[in-house]
This record gives structure tokens, sequence and C-alpha cells, in this order.
């Protein structure tokens, strides 16, 4: 049956009416989405994503190429070219693996399938958030996000293995690879299309802090309330969860993302298509992994944990860690040299 588009009208109107009924709890949460975006979301995203747009626009060294191959196709059925989409999706953030993913299927240099399979898996907070944010801000402890970021990149790891059993084409890609644009054009384009991406990504902040403003001013059952608003949008979700709800918690919603996020993935997946049931089935699997992760790390680190909850460290929202910046210079670098290999063939 043809759509025809009744589900968008209805929708559309609702929200009207939604912000004529609710006009100043929205403005200010929209305000509050406004403020996590300047503190958090920009700092902490931008640049990986101007890193995964510039790691899928050229190609890796055979070298590389060579060494990490074992590990990305025994581990989870992928080509080596995915190798930097796997890294940027642990540590960049919720958006640069998806990012990377859709320049490598945009460049033909994998398939449909092969960038579908990668969300499965690539979709973390990263470092930034977890520690400096998360940890630093909002649990006064750097150590609790650095457990959070442990448990989830181990749960995404094993997330990975799960889907090398999935029934369709995997290492085998016949996308006729494009022209790949010289250093420069990459530079630009990357810039622009990370612009383009964060702009997207701040939007739906903004929206979706303005809709859980409004949750916050009419649920007045506390778990009720947490819960409904980690579930739509993760920012505010870990500030209401970090005074009430326990690490392994927190760790499962950071895995999940939120509904904003999945809205922002499923805009920067323009080359390709994601299947929402399988999506939404590892992400699932992804939440419950991490909280189970995470709960055997303080059984096992106990003393560890209550010494680490104690610290209080200064730190601020935009500060960077070293290794994301040794990263993001590697990857420029390894760039740089790969085109200039191209132009000397």
């Amino acid at each position: 049956m043809k759509n025809k588009g009744y589900a968008a009208v209805v929708s559309g109107v609702l929200f009207f009416a939604f912000l004529i009924v609710f006009a100043e709890e929205f403005k200010n949460g929209f305000m509050t989405g406004l403020k996590n975006c300047s503190e958090t979301v920009i700092p902490s995203v931008f640049p990986f994503l101007i890193a995964a747009s510039l790691s899928g626009s050229g190609n890796i060294p055979k070298p590389i190429q060579k060494a990490v191959s074992f590990f990305t196709e025994t581990i989870f059925r992928l080509p080596s070219e995915t190798v930097f989409a796997f890294i940027l999706g642990q540590t960049g953030g919720y958006l640069s693996g998806v990012k990377s993913a859709n320049s490598l299927c945009e460049t033909g240099r994998i398939s449909d399938s092969q960038a579908e399979k990668l969300m499965f898996f690539c979709i973390n907070p990263g470092i930034g958030f977890s520690v400096n944010a998360l940890g630093s801000i909002m649990l006064s402890s750097r150590n609790s996000g650095r457990i959070i970021f442990i448990s989830v990149c181990i749960s995404s790891v094993i997330c990975g293995i799960i889907s090398r059993f999935l029934p369709y084409g995997i290492i085998t890609n016949n996308k006729k690879e494009k022209q790949l644009p010289n250093f420069s054009q990459a530079v630009i384009n990357s810039v622009s299309s990370g612009t383009f991406s964060l702009l997207t990504a701040c939007a739906f902040v903004c929206i979706f802090s303005g809709i859980t403003a409004v949750i916050e001013a009419y649920i007045p059952d506390g778990a009720i309330k947490t819960s409904a608003i980690c579930l739509l949008e993760i920012t505010n979700g870990c500030i209401f969860a970090s005074e009430e709800m326990s690490l392994p918690f927190i760790s499962a919603m950071c895995a999940f993302g939120g509904i904003c996020v999945h809205m922002q993935i499923f805009a920067s997946a323009d080359k390709f298509r994601i299947r929402l049931p399988l999506f939404y089935i590892f992400r699932i699997i992804h939440a419950v992994l991490s909280f189970l992760i995470c709960s055997m790390i303080i059984s096992l680190f106990p003393n560890e944990l209550q010494a680490m909850v104690n610290v209080t460290p200064e730190a601020a929202l935009w500060s960077f860690s070293a290794p994301a910046s040794v990263s993001l210079l590697f990857l420029s670098a390894l760039l740089i040299f790969d085109l200039d290999n191209m132009y000397k063939v």
C-alpha cells in the first residue's frame, strides 16, 4: 500500500499542539539543550566527526591492511577498511562510527550490508563524554567514567562478535569504488559534512531537551521520570541518573544511547539503510551486556571503586584526553601519507 504520509501529518499537528500547551516548559528545556550542546556535544563530538569523515576518504596503506585484516575479518567478518570506523566508534562518540561507515560506503570501499553491520557495535558514548562529562562533572569521579567507558567498549566488542554470525554477506563487496578526492578536497568535505551532522545532532538534542523538560515538570514519580528521560535523551538522562541510579544502570543507558541519539544516527546514515528491528535488538543486547560487565567490575574491585567515588578532580567539559588527540593526529597523518602515495603511483 502506498504511503500517504498520514503519520507525518498527525505527528506534526500533535507536536504543534504540544508546543502550544507546554510552551514555557519546552522553551526552558530547549535553552538547556543549547547549553548542553555548547558545553558537551560540540567540543566532544565535532573533532571526531571530522576525523571519521577523513578516515573514510582515503585508502589504508597495504601494510596496515594486512596487519589488521586478521582482527577485522576473523573477529567481525568485516574488511580491513573498517578498522578506523571501529576505533572511532569506540572512542569518538555516538556519531563517529556512523560517519566513518557512511564515508566508506559512499566511496564504494564497503557494501551497504557491511556499513549496516558496523552500526550494531560501533555506537558508543566515547571517551570524552564518558570520562570528562559523565565521570568528572556528573559523577564527580573520572574513574567512574572510565569504568563506564570500559564496560561499554567490552560489551560493544562482544556485540561485534555476535554480529559476525549474521546470515548475510560480510567480506564480499560488489560495489564499484569511486574516485577518491584529493587531500584538500577531503578536508573541505570532512569539515562540511561534520558541520552538517553536528548541526543536525544539536537540533535533535535541543528538541528532545524541550520534551524532557515537560516530562520533568509533569511526571511526579522519580523513577518513571528518570527512566523516560534516559530513554529519550542521553545527556539530560545522565544528569538525572547520576543523582539516584547505580553505575551499571548508567552504563546500560549509555550503551543504549537514547532515541535522540538514534535519530541522529539515522540522519547521518544517508548512504545505506539500517534495518530497525536488528538495530534495536543489538542496542538492547549492548545495554544488557554493559550492565552485567559494569556490575562485574564493581564486584571485583569494590574497594577501588569506593576510593574512586571519593575523588572529585576538577575538569572542564571541553577538555580532551591525550589518546583522543594522538588518535586524531595519527588519522590525519595517515591520510596524508596515503594520498601522497596515491599521487606517486
